[in-house]
């Protein structure tokens, strides 16, 4: 799922969005949390700094030296798969649903879940 990754190089700078943590499709936890990212050709890296002081770590595709960790992403460096949620209903939406909503810049919840736990945040 390369939807945060750019054919160049770029970076996001510290920008507060919302963010949630579901157990399952049991909302857990909402917060406010400072996004920050870079991306090069093969991947990208973000990281989510929560309210409560806790960061996370997300990264996708070519990482360090060229090393590919996980199929898909990961989160504090455990692969997990991306999928979206809409961002009024937090309800679980198709992975086509979800990329269009980003291609065409609607608000959009992305994802990583881990097990039963997923990070999410608004894009």
């Amino acid at each position: 799922m390369g939807f945060a990754n750019p054919a160049h190089g770029g970076e996001v700078k510290p920008t507060p969005v919302s963010c949630w943590f579901f157990r399952g499709e049991k909302l857990e936890l909402q917060q406010t949390c400072t996004y920050r990212s870079r991306s090069w050709a093969g991947g990208w890296a973000a990281s989510l700094h929560w309210e409560d002081g806790v960061p996370t770590k997300i990264a996708y595709g070519l990482q360090g030296r060229g090393e590919k960790p996980c199929e898909d992403t990961s989160v504090d460096g455990v692969c997990g798969v991306t999928y979206f949620r809409h961002p009024t209903t937090l309800k679980r939406i198709s992975e086509v649903e979800g990329e269009n909503r980003f291609k065409e810049s609607q608000p959009t919840i992305i994802c990583i879940e881990i097990q039963d736990k997923s990070v999410c945040w608004r894009r």
